[in-house]
């Protein structure tokens, strides 16, 4: 986990993490990561386009975004 992390943070490219809020709810973000401590996270995300803080113990799941070409067949 802690290397995709850094790898957002040095290299500014996004990460896809899954999020357990503190009422329970899980939420899937896309953020590139601007700071980090030990327990806390500070990204910008994607989708709320704004800054956001994360704890690192409430992260599930981290993984790298994966851009597809288009497809030769795709219509325009």
């Amino acid at each position: 986990m802690n290397d995709l992390l850094k790898q957002s943070l040095h290299q500014k490219t996004p990460i896809e993490m899954i999020y357990m809020k503190k009422n329970g709810d899980c939420t899937k973000r896309k953020m590139i990561v601007h700071r980090q401590s030990e327990q806390l996270i500070q990204a910008y995300c994607l989708s709320k386009k704004t800054m956001r803080t994360f704890r690192k113990d409430c992260i599930l799941a981290l993984a790298p975004i994966r851009f597809t070409k288009p497809s030769a067949h795709a219509v325009s």
